[in-house]
């Protein structure tokens, strides 16, 4: 609960360390909340950042320690450890899964998610989603789902075609009906997938953010309903407009046909 959070006081400033949501804030005004993901990360030496007073009109870096020296029980019930588990380590120990790490870096072993039945390697250095068992497709470039990103859940969305193991083709302009031969799907983010592969690809640490995203080596896609996709509204306009379409058709035949044979 909120009034059982640890409280940090450094100087005259105190902040309820929240560590179910990695953030901090000033006990005397919660606007003043400030994300981990956007501080200054010093490793074990724990985190800094900048807090601006505004009854003096002034900034201060404020120095923060680790969250396992913040709150050592919040930190073990967040991440299903004992307290006694974590002693000793370090944040980056206690949040980032090091058997999957070790596995990611010093194994090679890619992340895989899970496509209605059809396994995908997810391998961000070279921007691919690659099908595990189909070699006649390169598969899904990530850089081509920029369009169907969804940035309030972090994923993307889009129709995927189970049979040729690649983003499904959808005629906007003259579907009518839900489409028989392909899916829609929703994945996490690249950086999500594969983040080991992305800071690769970068040019950044391999372990670079890892603590905020995450590690994980087994994904599953979501199966979304046509019914959920929003996609109604545009067959009810297609259907809509076919009527008049074939009726334009015919007309224009119709005009063709009084055309006599040229001269």
């Amino acid at each position: 609960m909120e009034t059982n959070l640890p409280i940090y006081k450094w100087e005259n400033f105190e902040f309820l360390v929240d560590v179910e949501n990695n953030s901090v804030r000033e006990t005397s005004n919660p606007r003043n909340t400030y994300s981990m993901f956007q501080m200054n990360d010093l490793g074990k030496e724990g985190y800094s950042f900048e807090h601006y007073d505004e009854s003096t009109g002034k900034s201060f870096m404020v120095d923060l320690p680790p969250l396992v020296t913040l709150d050592p029980n919040g930190m073990a019930l967040k991440y299903n450890k004992s307290v006694e588990e974590i002693q000793g380590s370090s944040d980056f120990e206690v949040m980032v899964d090091q058997d999957l790490l070790k596995k990611r870096i010093s194994s090679g072993q890619l992340p895989t998610i899970t496509i209605a039945d059809s396994i995908f390697y997810a391998d961000a250095r070279i921007d691919l989603l690659r099908p595990k068992d189909d070699f006649s497709t390169l598969g899904i470039r990530f850089d081509d789902l920029d369009d169907y990103y969804v940035v309030e859940t972090n994923t993307y969305a889009f129709p995927y075609n189970p049979r040729t193991h690649e983003i499904g083709k959808l005629d906007y302009e003259n579907i009518t009906e839900y489409p028989k031969d392909l899916l829609f799907v929703e994945i996490p983010d690249v950086k999500v997938l594969d983040p080991v592969g992305w800071n690769r690809r970068n040019g950044w640490p391999e372990t670079d953010d890892l603590k905020w995203v995450g590690l994980k080596l087994e994904f599953d896609a979501k199966i979304v309903p046509w019914k959920q996709t929003g996609i109604d509204d545009l067959i009810t306009e297609n259907r809509l407009k076919k009527p008049i379409q074939k009726a334009v058709k015919a007309q224009e035949n119709s005009f063709k046909n009084k055309r006599g044979p040229k001269l």
